[in-house]
């Protein structure tokens, strides 16, 4: 097998290969845009189940610190009334020890004696009574009014007594709206608790949900980094085989262009010697052929003088250098449009570059 026949077949081969990967890039990317689909999924579940979490967190937290609040204004209504109760007590107390030493009705026995007083002072003055009816009378009045004096503390103790009563009536009465504040604020803070405990629930099956999502986003996350590794190393491949399949045809063009160039030398060199032989046979030439054949037998006869005689051949074919530099520009191969073999750019792939970044986790 030739060397072209090798290259040709290396070629093809290179080209299969090509077109297998390019396939199985594209079923790859295709595999990879799915699993990126399901991990963005699963990520999307989670994030919106970690901010249900979060802001059932802040209510539970909301809801405690509104009923923790309120348990310290219960304590403090409660210790109120215990204060109050504690003062009442001691209010009984008093008023119980006074009227244990009332003697009888202050009100009524001090104006009886009163009035028994006035009577003995009347009749004192204006009767004729013996000195033992005086001094009768004056130890009656006197003995009188040593009960009066004592009737006058009992009433002092009982103005004391009415005076507690009064204290205690309003001490109950502070101590029922202790009491009753008692009540509305265990109210209140029976609600609040209530809503703790209502949201935990919907907190631990949020949490859960969240967990579990973010286990499965782990898991398509490393399925989706494998699909990105293997698709790299597939394109690493396709640009090794591009690359190598765009240098086959850097160097066929090459080949190709030098063949071309020495094809051209070739001709131009068999109308130079065509001229000369017609010039010097004699034989009718063109115009254009006069002026080639002249200038090549002139530039021959002065290339003679410098470096002598040569052979036939060296000066046959020095004058066609001479020839293509002079008479007519050489050709720019670049602007050769011969049919060229088939275009490897045609084949480049057209897999998608990875434009979407991987979430984090």
């Amino acid at each position: 097998m030739t060397e072209t026949a090798e290259t040709i077949e290396d070629v093809e081969f290179l080209r299969v290969k090509f077109r297998e990967l390019k396939t199985q890039a594209r079923e790859e990317l295709e595999v990879l845009r799915r699993d990126r689909d399901q991990m963005r999924e699963y990520k999307q579940i989670r994030d919106e189940h970690n901010k249900e979490v979060k802001a059932l967190i802040e209510s539970v937290k909301a809801e405690r610190e509104e009923r923790d609040r309120i348990n310290k204004e219960i304590n403090e209504a409660k210790e109120r009334r215990r204060a109050i109760h504690a003062q009442l007590k001691s209010v009984y107390d008093e008023i119980r020890e006074l009227r244990s030493n009332l003697v009888g009705s202050p009100s009524n026995d001090q104006r009886r004696m009163m009035r028994r007083v006035e009577e003995l002072e009347w009749r004192q003055q204006t009767e004729q009574i013996s000195r033992d009816e005086e001094v009768s009378i004056i130890e009656e009045i006197t003995r009188i009014e040593a009960q009066l004096v004592k009737i006058g503390e009992e009433k002092e103790k009982q103005d004391r007594i009415s005076e507690q009563r009064r204290l205690a009536r309003k001490l109950k009465e502070e101590a029922s709206e202790a009491h009753a504040k008692v009540l509305q604020l265990s109210e209140q803070s029976q609600i609040h608790h209530q809503e703790v405990v209502r949201i935990r629930p919907q907190l631990e099956e949020y949490k859960k949900s969240a967990d579990t999502a973010h286990k499965n986003f782990v898991e398509w996350l490393k399925k989706v980094k494998e699909g990105e590794t293997r698709l790299k190393e597939q394109r690493s491949q396709i640009d090794d085989i591009q690359t190598k399949l765009r240098k086959q045809t850097v160097d066929k063009r090459e080949v190709e262009r030098e063949e071309h160039r020495v094809h051209q030398k070739a001709q131009e060199r068999e109308r130079v010697e065509s001229a000369v032989e017609k010039l010097q046979s004699g034989k009718r030439l063109t115009f254009d052929e006069f002026i080639l054949a002249q200038r090549t037998v002139t530039s021959d006869k002065k290339k003679s003088k410098k470096r002598g005689k040569k052979d036939v051949e060296e000066v046959d074919s020095e004058p066609a250098a001479s020839i293509e530099a002079e008479e007519e520009p050489e050709l720019d191969t670049d602007e050769i449009t011969e049919e060229e073999p088939e275009i490897v750019e045609a084949e480049e792939p057209t897999v998608e570059e990875n434009s979407e970044e991987t979430p984090d986790e």
